[in-house]
């Protein structure tokens, strides 16, 4: 799997620590970008309107990444860093133009 942001309309990034992005229309990834200690992670869901939840997580540290299986189309997403003991620090979700799929 190539790195790198294909759908720019689906880069998301939250708080220096996290970056999240659609790669093709069926990959979901993630990159832990801060040395903080905490995993990065994205949330997003697939085949509108169904809205059953999926995540990819980093747990690696700083510069790692990581990718979902491929499979249908991602309409939604969100980039978030996870807190221990506090609430996650989570983008705002992207959504997707659904009446156009």
């Amino acid at each position: 799997m190539t790195g790198g942001s294909a759908f720019a309309d689906m880069d998301l990034y939250k708080s220096g620590a996290v970056h999240s992005w659609r790669s093709g229309t069926g990959v979901a990834a993630v990159e832990d970008t801060k040395a903080d200690g905490n995993d990065a992670y994205a949330k997003f869901n697939r085949n509108y309107p169904d809205k059953t939840g999926y995540e990819v997580r980093v747990t690696s540290g700083n510069g790692t990444k990581a990718y979902s299986p491929s499979g249908a189309r991602i309409w939604d997403m969100q980039a978030c860093v996870g807190i221990d003991n506090w609430p996650d620090d989570c983008s705002d979700w992207w959504t997707d133009n659904h009446a156009h799929g």
